[in-house]
């Protein structure tokens, strides 16, 4: 059953990050990255994703197989409304933590500059206000009862991509290793995207990551709160050990 979903069953074999999920975009394994004191982020406990209301049989069997236990989802309720998720039999818990881009993202004033800006300022958004979200998302995961775990929003790639960048630093994953994560988001939705702008080349930064974006968010993080440590534990509550203990081996 694990091959089904691409993991090896021979612990001396890395399993693939990108899942091999037919009706969803973006599903990666956040394992296997070298964390803090020599030690590497666990395979088969964290998982990110794009929305996943296209999910197939065969997606929910490989889900079934890690097996999944719990699910958070970054989308509000009307996002929700319109795609509501199909989720594997495993899942025991659900979480709807929606996180805001306030008035940022407005279409009403596209113009090249604006798309080319607008998501540093909706990622320096998240670091201010989203706290209270992203605090939650931590409280989940240091149960330790709810792993593994998925999270995801639309796209899979701001609000996922930052709570992502999270994660990893919270166990000591270096910045470089944590962009390039970041990054393969733009391998993983090069086909969802395609037509949309093709037909509309001034959408193309806002249907992407940048590094500018997570830069965006590191900056704020950095200049404004002492660092990522110090954001972590001060503002959203991280308890490092805890989190180390629990994801990394």
């Amino acid at each position: 059953m694990f091959n089904s979903c691409s993991y090896k069953n021979d612990p001396a074999e890395e399993p693939s990050r990108i899942l091999p999920i037919e009706g969803a975009y973006n599903v990666r394994d956040l394992g296997g990255y070298q964390a803090a004191d020599n030690k590497t982020v666990k395979w088969k406990k964290v998982i990110r994703s794009g929305d996943l209301n296209l999910l197939t049989d065969k997606d929910l069997v490989c889900f079934e197989a890690i097996p999944l236990k719990s699910y958070v989802d970054f989308r509000h309720s009307e996002e929700i409304r319109s795609a509501p998720d199909k989720y594997p039999v495993s899942i025991i818990n659900q979480f709807h933590l929606p996180v805001e881009t306030g008035n940022i993202l407005s279409f009403q004033k596209m113009t090249p500059e604006f798309a080319e800006t607008a998501l540093v300022d909706i990622n320096k958004y998240f670091v201010r206000e989203s706290q209270n979200t992203y605090k939650r998302f931590f409280e989940i995961l240091m149960d330790g009862e709810k792993s593994p775990l998925l999270f995801h929003c639309s796209a899979g790639k701001d609000r996922t991509g930052f709570a992502a960048a999270l994660f990893l630093a919270s166990l000591g994953v270096d910045r470089e290793t944590i962009i390039n994560d970041y990054l393969l988001t733009n391998e993983c939705l090069k086909d969802k995207y395609a037509d949309l702008t093709a037909r509309m080349p001034i959408l193309k930064p806002l249907f992407e990551v940048r590094q500018e974006y997570i830069l965006g968010a590191f900056d704020v993080i950095d200049n404004e709160y002492g660092g990522m440590e110090k954001y972590l534990t001060n503002q959203l509550g991280v308890d490092l050990n805890r989190m180390r203990e629990l994801y990394t081996e």
